[in-house]
C-alpha cells in the first residue's frame, strides 16, 4: 500500500493531483472552520463574505486557466506557437488583472453598503492581488493544458499552505490582543500572499519570443475565452450569489450561520472539482486525435454522483454531529439545513461535469442553461426569503432543473451523433 502511494505521488500523474487537491481542500476548510470558530457567527459572516468575494472574482481567472488549459493541449505539439500562446495569454491576464482592480477600487464604497462592512480597506486589498491572481490562473491553465500535473499540484499546495499558515499567524496575534477587528482584512493580505507564492511554480514569465501570436488563432482564442468566462461567471452566480444576498438581507447572525452551512454544503464541489480539471485537456487530446472520449466524461459523471450522494447522505445521518465538530455549538440551529444544501450542491456539480465536457468540444449550449439558472436562481432568492430553508429551497429547484436541463440535452446529442454515425456506415456499405 505505501509503495504504491509513493509511487502514485512520485509520478506526477492524475492521481497525485487528486490526492494533492484532496489535501489541498482539507488545508483550506481548515482554516475556514478555525476562523468560524474563533469569530464566531457573526464577525465570521464578514470574513466568510469577502472569501467568496475573492471565489466569484474566480470567473475570470478560471476562464484565462481553461482558455490556456484547452490551447496549451491544443498546440502541445508545437514548440513555437506555445510558446507565443503562453506569452501572449499571460500577458492577456495580467491586463485584464489590472483593469479589473480599477474597477473594483471605483465600486468598493457601494459594495462596502450594499455588505454591510466596517471598512473600504478588505475591498481595496483585494482589488490588488487580482492582476497576480489572474496570472497565476493563467500559468496553472499552462501547466494543466501539458499535464504537468506535478507542478499544477504543487502551485495549489503551495496556495493552501501560505494562506494557512499566514491566516493562523495573524489572526492568533490579534486573539492575544483581545480583539477580532482587522480579521477580515487578514483574510484578504493571506489570499494575496498565498496567490504570490503559488504563482512562483507557474510559467507566469514565459520565455520572450519573436513570434507573435497569429491574429486568426488569437481571434479563435478570445472567443472561446469570452465563453468560458461567461459560463464560469453563471457558475459564480450559481455558487456565491446566495451568500452575498443572504448577508443583504439577513442579520449578521443568520448570515454567519448561513455562510458555515454553505461552506459544509460546498464540500461536495471542491471534493470533485480535480475531476473537471482532468476532464478538459484530456477530451480535447481525444478529440484531436479523433480517439473516443464519452468514456472519459462517463467516468468523471460517476466519480462527481458517488462523491456527492455519499456527502449528503453523511449530511443527513449525522448533521447537528458534522456541524459541532466543524464550527461549534452556536452554528446547531441551521443543522436540519445541511442535507438540503449538500444536495443542491451535488445537482450543481454533477450539472458541471456536462458543461465542462461540451465546452471542451466547443459546444456552448451548456453556457445558456447555466446562465438561465444562475438568472432564476437570484431572482427566487429575491422574490423569496423569509427564511434560510426557504432560500435554500429555492436553490434546490434551480439546481434540479438545470441537472435535467443538461441531461436532456446530452441524450439528444448523444442521439444525434449515434444516428449520424449509422448513416455514414450504412453509407460507406452501400458504396
Amino acid at each position: 500500500m505505501i509503495t504504491k502511494l509513493r509511487t502514485l505521488i512520485t509520478t506526477g500523474g492524475p492521481g497525485m493531483l487528486m490526492l494533492t487537491m484532496l489535501v489541498v481542500n482539507g488545508g483550506n476548510y481548515l482554516i475556514n472552520l478555525l476562523l468560524g470558530r474563533v469569530l464566531g457567527p457573526e464577525a465570521f459572516a464578514e470574513a466568510g463574505v469577502l472569501a467568496t468575494a475573492v471565489l466569484m472574482l474566480s470567473f475570470v481567472a478560471i476562464g484565462f486557466q481553461m482558455t490556456a488549459a484547452k490551447y496549451a493541449a491544443y498546440f502541445s505539439n508545437n514548440q513555437e506557437q506555445l510558446t507565443a500562446f503562453n506569452q501572449w495569454i499571460t500577458r492577456s491576464a495580467l491586463y485584464a488583472g489590472m483593469g479589473l482592480a480599477l474597477i473594483l477600487a471605483l465600486v468598493s464604497l457601494p459594495l462596502q453598503a450594499f455588505l454591510h462592512f466596517r471598512t473600504l480597506a478588505p475591498f481595496l486589498l483585494i482589488a490588488a492581488i487580482i492582476p497576480v491572481y489572474f496570472q497565476m490562473s493563467a500559468g496553472r491553465g499552462l501547466l494543466q493544458g501539458q499535464l504537468q500535473f506535478k507542478k499544477l499540484a504543487l502551485s495549489y499546495l503551495l496556495e493552501m499552505i501560505g494562506r494557512v499558515m499566514l491566516t493562523g499567524l495573524l489572526i492568533g496575534a490579534l486573539l492575544l490582543l483581545g480583539t477580532t477587528r482587522g480579521s477580515t482584512e487578514i483574510v484578504a493580505l493571506s489570499f494575496g500572499v498565498a496567490f504570490w507564492v503559488a504563482g512562483t511554480v507557474t510559467p507566469s514569465k514565459p520565455r520572450r519570443t519573436t513570434l507573435n501570436f497569429a491574429l486568426k488563432e488569437r481571434a479563435q482564442v478570445i472567443n472561446f475565452m469570452l465563453i468560458m468566462g461567461a459560463y464560469e461567471l453563471t457558475q459564480i452566480l450559481i455558487s456565491h450569489s446566495d451568500v452575498m444576498l443572504v448577508k443583504h438581507y439577513f442579520t449578521n447572525q443568520e448570515a454567519g450561520l448561513y455562510t458555515a452551512l454553505a461552506l459544509i454544503g460546498r464540500i461536495v464541489f471542491f471534493a470533485t472539482w480535480a475531476v473537471v480539471t482532468m476532464l478538459l485537456p484530456r477530451v480535447v487530446q481525444a478529440e484531436k486525435e479523433g480517439m473516443p472520449h464519452l468514456h472519459l466524461f462517463h467516468r468523471a459523471l460517476l466519480w462527481v454522483c458517488v462523491a456527492g450522494v455519499s456527502i449528503t447522505l453523511g449530511c443527513y445521518l449525522f448533521d447537528e454531529l458534522i456541524i459541532t465538530l466543524l464550527f461549534g455549538k452556536a452554528y446547531l440551529p441551521v443543522s436540519h439545513l445541511l442535507w438540503l444544501y449538500a444536495g443542491t450542491t451535488t445537482l450543481f456539480a454533477c450539472a458541471n461535469v456536462f458543461a465542462y465536457y461540451y465546452l471542451s468540444l466547443s459546444k456552448y449550449t451548456p453556457v445558456i442553461f447555466s446562465a438561465l439558472a444562475g438568472l432564476l436562481q437570484i431572482g427566487l432568492v429575491f422574490l423569496f426569503h423569509d427564511t434560510l430553508q426557504v432560500v435554500i429551497q429555492a436553490q434546490f429547484v434551480t439546481m434540479g432543473l438545470l441537472f435535467i436541463g443538461m441531461l436532456i440535452f446530452h441524450t439528444i446529442k448523444n442521439y444525434q451523433n449515434e444516428k449520424s454515425t449509422y448513416r455514414a456506415g450504412f453509407t460507406l456499405s452501400a458504396e
